[in-house]
């Protein structure tokens, strides 16, 4: 059994469309643009939705103020656009599953 630590990245995509019969070359292309086009989606603030898997969704942070550990000065840390994801039922019952069978 794979560890948490284990990555499924571009390579795994790639060879899980080779596998289907895609050739390679045309596996890296349409990797590249299922990539390029979730990443534009997100941009202009769609959201995703993937039945099965869950959605992804930009979310915006306002302006807070934090502090510097080491000297306690109060710092204004900026608004930023994070992106969220929300698993789906069902990968939240394969991963409860996953979590019974191991004991956890």
């Amino acid at each position: 059994m794979e560890t948490m630590k284990d990555k499924f990245t571009r390579a795994g995509i790639h060879a899980v469309l080779t596998a289907a019969g895609t050739e390679i070359e045309q596996a890296r292309k349409l990797t590249a643009l299922i990539i390029e086009a979730l990443s534009a989606a997100l941009a202009v603030g769609k959201v995703i939705e993937l039945r099965g898997l869950g959605s992804l969704e930009v979310r915006e942070r306002k302006t807070y103020k934090a502090h510097n550990p080491r000297t306690m000065e109060t710092v204004d840390v900026p608004p930023c656009r994070r992106v969220v994801f929300h698993p789906g039922r069902k990968l939240k019952a394969v991963l409860q599953n996953i979590k019974r069978e191991e004991g956890l």
